[in-house]
């Protein structure tokens, strides 16, 4: 079908306190390490690889593809790697492979050691939002810079990364315990499930759902400037439990539904797990429904963490490494790129991004 292709780079609960492991300083041994980059079976010349590990408290790698499609690494400390790449690539168009049609690829994966030192891969890349479907995008937690303890400009954000509008009339949004079985909060968007039309989401768009739509930067007598201004967010969590829970009457609410829950939608600042589901099940007291599940994000900031969310979901965490109080968001490394593994999914930016991604 395709002639041959051309490619071109353009180129308290919440206060629990954390643990951290100081990294080791010495390295058990060197690798060579050696990566295809490939594209529905095409090797690419010129695409940038990243290599980065959790292990030891050292600078990411980076090298590009030889025209073989090939980049290497040598020689790096014997560890685990995770590997990711971005590009925007040249392609025959698919209805006239003469014609060159520009898209942008990712790639994301973990390579690990074996018997020997040396280490060869394939690191497939898909287009960006080969996976279509409303995404948990980003996910904005640990407050800005601040000495007194202030979060509530937390948001999550959800893209749409279909070809299809789609609609989140009666969609629940959870706070996730123990597994599927263990529901810590629900809250749910109006409408009727699976059937309404009330509530679009139109392809390759974003929706920001706040704890507080507020503009947090302006406070009265409290400047925030590292924070975000959420007065303008589609969506704000609502309990009428609380009676002190803030509520922006120009945006639209993400109401509790939970007998006797008295708390806004407020999630642990390092570590925790959010899940979206289609609404179907509504019996929250024995779980959620595993093919209801639309998506799932686990974080935390440490990558020796206790899994706590099924596999099948998400196999990683988002957030390793992600500090309090930083003012750092967890986004996609791509805008609705899911392999269903957060730890390769995601990456953390110096800044939340509500409504757009990072470039």
């Amino acid at each position: 079908m395709v002639k041959k292709l051309l490619f071109l780079l353009f180129i308290p609960i919440l206060f629990l306190p954390g643990c951290f492991k100081g990294k080791p300083t010495q390295f058990d041994g060197e690798l060579s390490v050696k990566l295809y980059v490939v594209f529905e079976g095409n090797y690419l010349p010129n695409i940038p690889v990243l290599l980065s590990t959790f292990d030891y408290n050292i600078s990411s790698y980076i090298d590009t593809t030889d025209s073989a499609g090939l980049a290497e690494f040598e020689p790096v400390p014997y560890a685990e790697y995770k590997v990711n790449t971005k590009a925007t690539i040249m392609v025959p168009s698919f209805d006239n492979p003469d014609s060159l049609v520009e898209i942008n690829v990712v790639g994301a994966g973990i390579v690990a050691p074996g018997d020997g030192n040396i280490i060869i891969d394939t690191l497939e890349v898909i287009a960006s939002g080969a996976e279509p479907g409303l995404k948990i995008n980003e996910i904005y937690t640990v407050g800005p810079p601040n000495n007194s303890y202030y979060w509530f400009d937390q948001f999550i954000e959800l893209y749409n990364s279909s070809e299809d509008t789609i609609y989140l009339d009666g969609m629940v949004v959870c706070r996730m315990g123990e597994f599927l079985a263990d529901v810590t909060y629900i809250f749910q968007f109006p409408g009727e499930p699976l059937t309404g039309r009330e509530y679009a989401v139109p392809p390759n768009s974003f929706v920001v759902l706040a704890q507080d739509a507020m503009d947090h930067t302006n406070i009265p007598n409290f400047p925030l400037p590292g924070s975000v201004d959420l007065s303008h967010a589609d969506w704000e969590f609502r309990n009428s439990m609380d009676y002190g829970d803030f509520d922006n009457p120009d945006v639209p609410n993400i109401d509790n539904i939970e007998t006797g829950h008295r708390l806004d939608f407020m999630i642990s600042l390092i570590n925790d797990i959010i899940l979206i589901a289609d609404g179907s099940d509504l019996n929250y007291l024995d779980g959620i429904d595993i093919n209801s599940v639309i998506d799932c994000v686990e974080y935390h900031t440490s990558s020796d963490a206790m899994k706590y969310i099924e596999a099948e979901l998400d196999r990683g965490y988002a957030g390793i490494g992600l500090i309090r109080y930083s003012g750092r968001s967890m986004e996609r490394i791509s805008a609705g790129f899911d392999s269903n593994n957060s730890t390769v999914d995601f990456e953390i930016i110096n800044h939340p991004t509500p409504g757009y991604q990072h470039e």
